[in-house]
């Protein structure tokens, strides 16, 4: 009886499942820059002001060992093992992910990260500059004081092409280790007068899943919300695209469109739902609508997301989605395309 019972629920689920008309689709999710720079800074210098000294670097070891924290717990979660983020947790409430070495390195690594992140995104050009200033912040990972004009002056010098500077600031680490952080300090300097441009702290956090969160994927996400503060850049994480149901049953284009969804072949989806679309009724024809208005919704091409989520909703399909596109969406998507043409993107 309990085996049949276990068959019966198998089938059950297996029915749930089949009868699922949705596929979730992933699309590169593009959004406008949350600040516009002039147009004439072009080029920037890269600088690490977060290099701490000996003595700031001893006492914040000297006061991890006084809460308890040993080494192979600091190293298990600088490492993202999972064994050794468990014992960080059970030996002292590990607060933050770092060592010696850390300290040194991780820094210019994550500056290193901002030099690529912004080449490839296209809006700024950035300078690697070699320089290591003095730290003088605070362990509560507030900015320090702004660098002096002479300091700005010697640091031109070495980048006479540079239009701004950029000064990593601060760089701390907090968190625990089922969520270590980075808080992430960065100020944009005019090289000619020192005045402050733009600046931020930013607390960069990524949660452990299976395998665990290494400190490169910490310091990288803060260095992401950076960089979209000023470029147009997809997103360099897939969890960080965005998950789309379309449907994928009620026609055998329906059906086609999946594989075009998988690949990501976006036109060929396009012709198989438009296909149906065109038929105006039914069941196809309003499901298609409905893939074309959250493609379009997606890829910022707002005159044919108007159109399809228009068409869809007469159809009975996407009520609420065509209400966030006229909220939000349809306003960050008309922004994005004024910053960077639909041609230069991918999705």
């Amino acid at each position: 009886m309990v085996h049949k019972r276990s068959a019966y629920l198998i089938l059950a689920v297996w029915g749930l499942w089949g009868c699922n008309p949705f596929y979730s689709g992933r699309v590169k999710n593009w959004i406008p820059a949350e600040k516009e720079l002039p147009a004439t800074i072009k080029k920037v210098a890269l600088i690490n002001r977060s290099a701490i000294p000996e003595e700031e670097r001893k006492q914040i070891m000297d006061e991890y060992k006084r809460r308890g924290v040993r080494e192979g717990a600091v190293q298990g979660a600088l490492t993202g093992g999972l064994y050794g983020a468990a014992y960080g947790a059970a030996t002292g409430g590990l607060q933050g992910i770092l060592d010696e070495q850390w300290l040194k390195r991780s820094p210019q690594d994550a500056l290193r990260y901002l030099h690529d992140r912004l080449k490839e995104c296209g809006r700024l050009e950035p300078i690697m500059m070699g320089q290591e200033l003095r730290w003088m912040g605070k362990s509560d990972g507030s900015l320090p004081n702004p660098l002096p004009l002479d300091s700005i002056k010697k640091i031109a010098k070495g980048a006479p092409e540079a239009h701004a500077i950029i000064a990593l600031e601060t760089f701390l680490p907090g968190g625990s280790p089922q969520k270590p952080e980075i808080l992430v300090g960065f100020r944009m300097y005019d090289p000619k007068t020192a005045k402050i441009i733009d600046e931020i702290t930013i607390t960069g956090s990524r949660e452990r899943y299976y395998y665990g969160t290494n400190v490169q994927e910490v310091y990288r996400s803060a260095v992401e919300e950076y960089v979209h503060r000023f470029s147009v850049c997809p997103p360099a994480y897939p969890d960080d695209e965005r998950v789309v149901q379309f449907y994928v049953k009620g026609s055998p284009n329906l059906q086609k469109a999946k594989t075009a969804i998988i690949g990501r072949n976006w036109n060929e989806a396009i012709s198989l739902w438009e296909a149906d679309a065109r038929k105006g009724k039914g069941t196809a024809a309003k499901r298609a609508a409905y893939n074309l208005a959250l493609l379009y919704d997606c890829m910022c091409e707002v005159e044919k997301a108007d159109e399809w989520y228009k068409q869809a909703v007469s159809n009975g399909l996407g009520q609420a989605q065509y209400e966030e596109w006229g909220r939000s969406r349809r306003s960050l998507c008309q922004q994005l395309n004024s910053q960077l043409p639909r041609e230069k993107r991918s999705y």
